[in-house]
């Protein structure tokens, strides 16, 4: 079950917007849509033994309340890091979500809060 009090840290869920650039290329870039309250742990060795399972240091488990705006397309930004979501499983009947996500560093464009203001200023517009 799911308590306020397990729900340490503050994430923030990036939503994708595709967009052409000056050549007509696709853009894909991530605003913020949410900053949500969630547990974060990073998975240990312990799973590895009685699991057999292998999970890179750079996994990490995120337990939150069920939001809509969070699909697979989805990115997390926790800690200065942003996260690609790699499997989720919802819980409609407890109202949470747990997500499996990695660090990604594919070069991911971050628009902030203002869309309008950042797309300008990153495309020179």
């Amino acid at each position: 079950m799911i308590t306020a009090s397990n729900l340490l840290y503050r994430i923030e869920i990036l939503t994708p917007v595709i967009t052409r650039d000056q050549y007509g290329a696709q853009v894909t870039a991530y605003h913020v849509a949410r900053t949500v309250c969630a547990d974060v742990r990073y998975n240990k060795g312990r799973r590895i033994l009685e699991h057999g399972e292998l999970w890179l240091p750079t996994t990490i488990g995120i337990t939150t309340r069920l939001h809509h705006e969070l699909t697979d397309a989805c990115r997390i930004r926790w800690d200065g890091k942003i996260y690609q979501i790699d499997s989720f499983n919802r819980n409609p009947f407890e109202g949470s979500i747990t997500i499996i996500a990695s660090k990604t560093d594919d070069g991911t464009m971050f628009v902030g809060f203002d869309f309008n203001a950042d797309f300008n200023r990153d495309f020179n517009v």
